[in-house]
């Protein structure tokens, strides 16, 4: 059977009446044997300076490595044509006459721009290639030796009887337009191929992932001013805390609410943990004091001429001289600050809390901002007794796309009641790599395909890795192909930044990349798997240790 395109009729062919005659055609000329090949509704255009674009379409080309192309033009019901007016008519079966456009220049005309089209594809040769047009009325039939026109004679004229044996009466169609040397200038597989590659060619158009991860976190950033909402529901509260998971906005809601209380006048202290998310806060807030809390002692030392960085037992330095310090120094300032919002409150040990609120005015305000489920340094938050009424909760993931959501969830341990309105995004990546070598090398192959094809910016991508300094292999200079790590975000269209999960706690990124996942990690994993997987804004990608295993993520 030939081979034809398309394999069948497009729905609104097959529901137009007026397209019957085709579709008799079409039925026909598909029970040709191979190896023809039919093209049927070649729409083609033509532009030149003068006229500009032009349009047309074949109904039929028919193909045969052995034979040649013809152009058949078909025109349903009865044909006739009325040389004083030079005009073309088809009959219906009402008897109603309907003006046709003359088929033999239309066939003529296809023809000819084909042959132009064609010879400009590589590979098409210079010499002769058997090429013609014929007509087809397959609702009329024609009396043996009636004379036509000229440029119609009966051979090159395929009625209602020739469909009724179309391989016959092609195979005579081809003889009669080629004749006795029809082999001589045959076109072979090949160019018959490349017509395929002409007529019949399948493309697609695909949407950068850039541009699809832009409209979701346009969607994300609404969400997010939506969530600005639930500070009213807090009233005239001096000290809340306040839960959320990881993506309710937490950070945004602390930046708002030091955004308020620096509009009252008020003197503000917003402090966190991660000294990564206090350089990004200092960007934001100009007329609040921010600082991460070990920041906070090392200047308080300073003010007081203290030395404390030189103690040798680190856990002793963070936990307990550290805020001793800071109270030394409130009792030589006093109590200053108005305000004091924390971000990540999950961080801090429970000695920061006395510390801090020597800070604080006695009646001063005390905003909390915390997730258990991202204590990654001590064990369950414990506010040191300054917070008496239950937290305040928030239930919406309004950072991540709902698909990066529910992986998120996965690594919840709790994750009723908490809810995303997100676009749904894109599915999170999963890869497998064998040993170093090979998660470079994919680390490479994803970084060349975001940026250089899926038009995500450089800037919008991190690499998050579990391991610090002294254990990670992704250090800062390192070249994965045209791509060159870098510790601190940049505007450079070359550099990536990649840093640890642990410090990139509190921030995001529209992509984030999470590798050198393996065994030695498997202890804090679930833990490590939420708090990096939240980072996500709109596309996550977790290569991992064959050893380790995600079930069904």
């Amino acid at each position: 059977m030939a081979k034809i395109y398309p394999q069948k009729p497009p729905q609104l062919v097959l529901d137009d009446p007026k397209r019957n005659a085709e579709l008799k055609v079409f039925q026909s000329l598909k029970s040709l044997p191979d190896p023809y090949v039919i093209f049927y509704s070649s729409h083609w255009q033509k532009h030149n300076v003068y006229d500009g674009v032009q349009e047309g379409e074949a109904d039929f080309i028919i193909a045969h490595p052995e034979m040649g192309f013809i152009v058949l033009e078909v025109k349903g019901g009865a044909i006739y044509y009325k040389a004083d007016s030079d005009q073309w008519y088809s009959q219906d079966r009402n008897g109603e006459n309907h003006p046709i456009k003359n088929p033999v220049e239309q066939a003529r005309k296809s023809h000819y721009l084909l042959v132009d089209e064609l010879s400009k594809l590589p590979g098409w040769p210079e010499r002769k290639i058997n090429f013609w047009h014929a007509v087809c009325f397959p609702d009329s039939l024609k009396r043996p030796g009636q004379v036509f026109s000229l440029d119609l004679p009966n051979e090159q004229l395929v009625d209602l009887n020739d469909l009724a044996d179309i391989n016959k009466s092609v195979g005579d169609l081809f003889q009669y337009c080629f004749g006795a040397k029809m082999p001589d200038n045959a076109p072979g597989t090949k160019l018959v191929g490349l017509a395929e590659s002409l007529l019949a060619n399948s493309f697609e158009l695909k949407t950068p992932l850039g541009v699809d991860l832009e409209r979701d976190d346009q969607k994300l950033v609404e969400l997010t001013e939506r969530q600005f909402q639930a500070l009213t529901l807090l009233g005239k509260r001096k000290r809340v805390a306040i839960a959320g998971c990881a993506g309710s906005g937490k950070t945004m809601l602390a930046v708002k609410k030091v955004q308020q209380f620096c509009q009252l006048g008020l003197t503000v202290l917003l402090v966190c943990y991660n000294s990564a998310l206090a350089e990004y806060l200092e960007t934001r807030l100009y007329d609040a004091t921010v600082a991460n809390f070990h920041s906070l002692c090392q200047q308080a030392a300073s003010q007081l001429g203290r030395k404390v960085t030189q103690e040798t037992d680190q856990k002793k330095l963070f936990e307990d001289v550290y805020p001793q310090v800071l109270m030394e120094f409130a009792e030589t300032t006093g109590r200053v600050y108005d305000a004091i919002v924390v971000d990540e409150g999950q961080d801090f040990h429970e000695n920061y809390w006395i510390a801090l609120e020597s800070l604080l005015k006695t009646d001063g305000y005390l905003f909390i901002f915390y997730d258990d489920n991202q204590n990654l340094f001590h064990g369950q938050t414990n506010f040191g007794g300054l917070i008496s009424e239950e937290p305040f909760s928030l239930n919406q993931n309004c950072r991540n796309t709902k698909r990066i959501h529910n992986t998120v969830m996965k690594f919840h341990n709790d994750p009723s009641g908490i809810v995303s309105y997100a676009p749904e995004g894109t599915n999170p990546e999963w890869i497998i790599y064998s040993d170093q070598a090979d998660m470079h090398k994919a680390l490479q192959k994803k970084l060349h395909q975001l940026v250089n094809e899926e038009d995500v910016s450089a800037q919008d991508i991190v690499i998050l890795t579990p391991k610090g300094k002294n254990r990670t292999s992704l250090t800062p200079g390192l070249k994965l192909g045209n791509f060159v790590l870098t510790e601190r975000s940049t505007s450079q269209p070359t550099q990536i930044m990649t840093t640890t999960i642990q410090r990139f706690k509190g921030l995001e990124r529209k992509v984030i990349i999470m590798t050198e996942l393996d065994q030695s990690v498997r202890f804090d994993l679930e833990m490590l798997m939420y708090v990096g997987c939240s980072r996500a804004r709109t596309h996550l990608i977790v290569l991992h240790d064959a050893a380790l295993s995600f079930g069904a993520l």
